[in-house]
């Protein structure tokens, strides 16, 4: 099963509202997108297409303006921030962009995936990838959904990260019951046997062929599944 990211365009869109804590701190949460009204949905994706349409059509000068069209509005948009910083990115103004970025990307925040993947995008524009596994580690800590431990997944897929991919990919396997995620699992012990061959001979290459040993004797073996 080969799982890959979605453009950030083709999400439905969500806004994002600001609630206090116990402690009376400013705490971003976002609004689940199922939580609001279809129509609700439509008028925050009319919001925001201007600023998406400008992105694709690489005038990152225009989206900022559009992004600044709606903060004006709507001044806690929070995919509309991280798209004008994304648009900052792109326009070599590094340090403006990740400004905005570092102070919505903080533990506790909860962000629809259209936000998530702005970021993302933000992220890859900048070649910071430990910080596409940050985002993706805290989403997971405010809300473990099979979407958000998958992209946490691939988030250490990009960095190598053999022994954490094992460990998120039994976790989807546990909670989510869904075969490929056990072999995603026996594949990242195989590549961290690869990635350590004395090891491998060890340890790793004997306690992949038991897994799958185990699996087909257990639950036999279907192709494609």
């Amino acid at each position: 099963l080969l799982m890959t990211e979605e453009g950030y365009a083709t999400h439905v869109l969500s806004d994002t509202v600001y609630l206090n804590d116990r402690e009376d701190e400013r705490v971003l949460y976002g609004v689940e997108t199922g939580a609001m009204s279809k129509a609700d949905q439509l008028v925050i994706e009319r919001r925001l297409r201007p600023i998406y349409d400008a992105i694709d059509a690489g005038n990152p000068k225009k989206a900022v303006q559009e992004a600044d069209k709606v903060l004006k509005k709507h001044p806690v948009t929070i995919c509309a921030k991280v798209l004008k910083a994304l648009a900052l990115i792109r326009s070599d103004k590094l340090a403006d962009g990740f400004e905005i970025i570092n102070t919505l990307d903080v533990p506790g925040a909860h962000f629809d995936d259209s936000t998530l993947q702005a970021f993302v995008h933000c992220f890859k524009e900048a070649g910071c990838p430990d910080r596409i596994t940050t985002l993706y580690e805290r989403a997971v800590a405010v809300s473990p959904t099979e979407q958000n431990l998958t992209h946490l997944f691939m988030a250490h897929v990009r960095n190598r990260s053999y022994k954490n991919q094992q460990l998120v990919a039994m976790r989807l396997f546990k909670e989510f019951n869904n075969t490929p995620y056990f072999f995603w699992g026996v594949m990242s012990i195989v590549m961290q046997a690869r990635d350590s061959p004395e090891m491998g001979a060890k340890m790793f290459y004997p306690l992949a062929a038991r897994m799958v040993e185990n699996r087909i004797s257990k639950h036999g073996y279907k192709a494609g599944a």
